[in-house]
C-alpha cells in the first residue's frame, strides 16, 4: 500500500476538485465525477435558482453536468473546477434565457401575515426580518441581469479574477457591475423604507 495513500485515508484529506477533474478528464471514471457532483451541486444549484428559480436552475444544472462530461478533455489545471462549472452554467443559463426570450427573473410573491393578534416581541422580530428579506429580495429582483449575477457570483465566495473569467468580461467592469448593483440595493432598500 502506497504510504501517502494511507496517509491521506488515514487523516481524511480530501483530493482537490482540481485533481479529481484532471484524473476523470484522463480516465473518463465515474467515481470523479461523482464526487465533484457531491461537492459542487448545491453551489451551481443555489446560483442558478438565485437567477431564475427552481425549474429552470434544474434544468439548467443537468444542462451544465452534461457539458462537464462531455467536455471532459477541455479542463485546464490554471483555475478551478468550480469556477470553469460555473463558466459552462452561465453560459447554458444565457442559450436558455435567449431561447425563451426572457432575461428577468420572476418576481417573488410576498406572503402577507394575516394574523390580527397583537405580536410577541419574538413574533414581532420574525416578522420584522421577514420584512426586511421581503424588501431586499424585491430591490435585488430589480437589479439587471449582469448586475445580480456578478453580486451573486461574489456572494458565492468567487474573486474578482473569477468571476471576470466566468462572465468572460474585464475585472473593471466587475468592478462597476458589483458597484452598480450595491448603490441600486442602497437606494431601493431605502427608497422602500422611506414609503411605509
Amino acid at each position: 500500500m502506497n504510504i501517502t495513500i494511507g496517509l491521506k485515508n488515514w487523516l481524511n484529506i480530501a483530493e482537490s476538485n482540481e485533481n479529481l477533474m484532471l484524473k476523470y478528464a484522463d480516465s473518463g471514471e465515474l467515481k470523479y465525477i461523482k464526487e465533484i457532483v457531491k461537492r459542487l451541486e448545491k453551489d451551481l444549484y443555489h446560483y442558478l435558482f438565485s437567477q431564475v428559480g427552481p425549474e429552470l436552475a434544474s434544468d439548467v444544472c443537468q444542462m451544465a453536468w452534461e457539458k462537464v462530461i462531455k467536455n471532459r478533455r477541455s479542463f485546464s489545471d490554471t483555475g478551478t473546477v468550480k469556477s470553469w462549472l460555473f463558466k459552462i452554467a452561465r453560459s447554458a443559463l444565457i442559450d436558455e434565457l435567449r431561447k425563451q426570450q426572457r432575461w428577468q427573473v420572476e418576481e417573488f410573491d410576498e406572503s402577507n401575515i394575516n394574523d390580527h393578534s397583537t405580536p410577541s416581541k419574538a413574533q414581532f422580530d420574525v416578522m420584522n426580518e421577514i420584512e426586511q428579506q421581503q424588501r431586499f429580495d424585491a430591490a435585488f429582483n430589480e437589479l439587471p441581469f449582469l448586475q445580480r449575477e456578478a453580486f451573486i457570483l461574489q456572494q458565492e465566495g468567487f474573486r474578482l479574477r473569477e468571476i471576470a473569467q466566468i462572465t468572460h468580461c474585464e475585472m473593471e467592469t466587475v468592478k462597476s457591475r458589483l458597484r452598480y448593483a450595491k448603490q441600486t440595493l442602497t437606494t431601493l432598500i431605502g427608497e422602500t423604507r422611506e414609503g411605509e
